[in-house]
């Protein structure tokens, strides 16, 4: 029993010390008080230590998430689309050290496609609005500074006009973000949803509550 304990223990590293703590001493109180003494009955009353550990580390995030979402001022916070990110990543490991049906890895496989091509596309996205208008942003200012001494009116535009590109590369960027942020909101809140409805539960997790 001891060996899956420190097993399970040695997975929950993204865990504070007393969150740890909490987990390790609820399971091994559960362990010693249903009589289970051996690893492989340890096995086969929770899970692999790997199976449980992601579940504790998906339940301790979809709470972290859940007490943001509660703050207004969270919600426009990078740190929340973040968080996010990390819940969906971790919902999907829990689902994935799980045994399920094949309906279920279905539904798993096109969250994971879905998850990889949002964080793709925003990418590239990103990197296409910052690479073209920036640089015709930079390439009008250098052309407004070299030509305003020979040209006034004609170095006003293009230092105008680079400007106002530069301008436009910032507010892509907000609306990139903004859009980012409530794509991948909704990814989390479905992946929730799939997680809570098929992730099976042994007696010890549903006796458990956070």
């Amino acid at each position: 029993m001891n060996d899956y304990i420190q097993a399970v223990k040695k997975l929950l590293g993204q865990l504070t010390t007393a969150e740890q703590q909490d987990v390790i001493e609820y399971y091994q109180e559960y362990l010693m008080d249903a009589g289970i003494e051996t690893y492989e009955q340890a096995v086969d009353e929770l899970g692999t230590p790997r199976s449980l550990a992601r579940k504790v580390l998906a339940d301790y995030s979809i709470r972290s998430s859940s007490q943001e979402s509660q703050s207004i001022k969270s919600r426009s916070d990078i740190q929340a689309t973040k968080n996010n990110v990390k819940t969906v990543w971790l919902i999907i490991l829990a689902l994935l050290s799980t045994p399920v049906t094949i309906p279920i890895l279905i539904v798993i496989g096109a969250l994971f496609v879905a998850f990889a091509a949002v964080i793709f596309s925003l990418v590239v996205a990103a990197f296409a609005v910052f690479l073209s208008i920036i640089a015709v942003g930079i390439v009008g200012v250098v052309v407004g500074v070299t030509t305003f001494f020979q040209a006034p009116w004609t170095g006003v535009f293009y230092l105008g006009m680079g400007l106002a590109a530069l301008g436009a590369s910032w507010i892509g960027w907000l609306i990139v973000k903004w859009f980012g942020s409530k794509v991948i909101w909704a990814l989390s809140w479905a992946a929730k949803k799939i997680y809570n409805r098929f992730i099976p539960r042994s007696r010890a997790e549903r006796g458990r509550k956070l």
